[in-house]
């Protein structure tokens, strides 16, 4: 099986991508949840809480499709002063204890307004985490979490017993990919170490896939409707969309 995901964060966002695309990201979505809904595969999006309450006519589009299931993404992706001066004072983003959970309960709680569905998967931007973000998230309802990049797991692993890790074990897009300002010319080599084409990527991505899924283990692959866009105007997104549907698709919260 395969797990289809990506991240989708607020219009104020402002990312590395965002220069590079005329649509927000919200908009972009739409256009991966489109490409998707004509090969029959299942997509998770996790969406900032902003980013529902920026564009909340959308989002509550995607959340009604059948093919489209919504998870948490942190309430702004950590562009708040709080969260950009707790980095400075305790190295996270996240602060205190008390913070996280604040943001969490508020993402959740942003997501449910707009859609009218309590989210139960989340992944944490940029893959940050502290020793108490399991725990909180349960707390909250969450039972779901994918924020581990992987490439030795082929599938999820109880980490409580109502809680699951499901780790990201394809070669994740942003990071990877010579795309927008991460191309030669536009930044120092030495940040392009190890990124690859969009033509590379999706044979490596195929190439992995199909390994995981003749072991009987799920696929797990994280491609943002923003770097898709940005890359090749998702183009290999929907080659990636036909190849998958031979494999049969999940959503986060069903991968066994």
């Amino acid at each position: 099986m395969v797990c289809l995901t990506g991240d989708v964060h607020q219009r104020s966002y402002k990312g590395t991508d965002t220069p590079f695309s005329s649509y927000t990201e919200v908009a972009l979505a739409a256009k991966y949840c489109e490409i998707a809904g004509k090969y029959g595969v299942k997509v998770t999006l996790f969406f900032t809480g902003k980013a529902c309450q920026e564009e909340p006519d959308t989002v509550k589009i995607l959340s009604g499709l059948p093919h489209c299931e919504i998870g948490g993404h942190t309430y702004a992706a950590f562009r708040d002063p709080l969260s950009r001066i707790f980095k400075k004072i305790y190295g996270t983003p996240w602060g205190t204890t008390a913070h996280q959970l604040r943001d969490i309960q508020r993402t959740i709680a942003g997501i449910q307004q707009v859609t009218g569905q309590t989210i139960q998967t989340w992944r944490n931007h940029s893959y940050i985490r502290t020793a108490e973000t399991d725990h909180l998230l349960e707390s909250c309802g969450i039972h779901v979490v994918s924020d581990e990049v992987s490439d030795l797991k082929i599938s999820a692993e109880w980490l409580r017993p109502a809680y699951r890790s499901v780790p990201m074990n394809v070669l994740p897009d942003h990071e990877h990919i010579l795309h927008g300002k991460y191309q030669h010319g536009k930044t120092k080599p030495d940040r392009l170490t190890q990124r690859v084409t969009i033509r590379e990527w999706a044979d490596r991505v195929k190439t992995r896939i199909r390994s995981i899924c003749e072991q009987g283990g799920t696929a797990t692959v994280l491609a943002h409707p923003m770097c898709m866009e940005v890359a090749d105007g998702m183009a290999v997104l929907e080659e990636l969309c036909q190849d998958i549907q031979q494999y049969g698709t999940v959503w986060v919260s069903e991968v066994p």
